[in-house]
């Protein structure tokens, strides 16, 4: 099984990074290959239809979007901005979406997370996610409840870790939840 891992937030120390390698640990654990992806890195533009229609999909765009049909999953740890997703993972969906037929997130299992430092847990954007993944990408998103967490950062130690087992083993249930999913085909 291999999962494809990315975060919405392009901040270096962002939080949602920091969990989202929790929960590539808990793939790894679980025997799944983990295929990471950095939005920061990509550097993808700002969506044009005219350069879909023009067929100047950045490469950048493609290679992601081979990397998600070779996944058997797609796992997204998004902060919430504004009571939705952060733009650059909205305009990063809506190019891989591009065009509808070259859409490689239909029929493939998504799952959701987020945390922040705040009292939200991410739960306007894990809804906001949903929706476009499962309506308008035609993914199969994960049933169940998104993996959030408030003010995650009492719950990590300096070293990223969760200081207390139980947050972890949260965190282990849900990755469980993904891997059992995906062994049901």
């Amino acid at each position: 099984m291999n999962v494809l891992c990315f975060a919405g937030s392009t901040r270096a120390e962002s939080l949602n990074k920091k969990v989202l390698k929790l929960a590539e640990a808990e793939l790894q654990r679980l025997g799944v290959t983990v295929d990471s992806f950095d939005l920061t890195d990509a550097s993808v533009p700002v969506f044009l239809d005219d350069l879909v229609q023009a067929g100047k999909i950045p490469q950048p765009v493609l290679d992601l979007k081979e990397r998600v049909r070779k996944a058997d999953a797609v796992l997204i740890c998004t902060p919430e901005y504004n009571y939705s997703v952060p733009g650059p993972l909205k305009n990063l969906l809506d190019w891989l979406s591009r065009p509808p037929k070259d859409n490689p997130f239909k029929g493939k299992l998504t799952a959701q997370m987020g945390v922040t430092g705040g009292m939200g847990g991410t739960l306007q954007a894990q809804n906001a996610l949903r929706h476009v993944l499962g309506v308008a990408l035609f993914a199969w998103v994960l049933p169940g409840p998104a993996y959030t967490w408030a003010k995650v950062m009492d719950k990590l130690d300096p070293s990223g870790a969760f200081k207390e087992a139980a947050d972890q083993k949260q965190l282990a249930d849900f990755i469980e939840r993904l891997v059992g999913e995906l062994k049901k085909g």
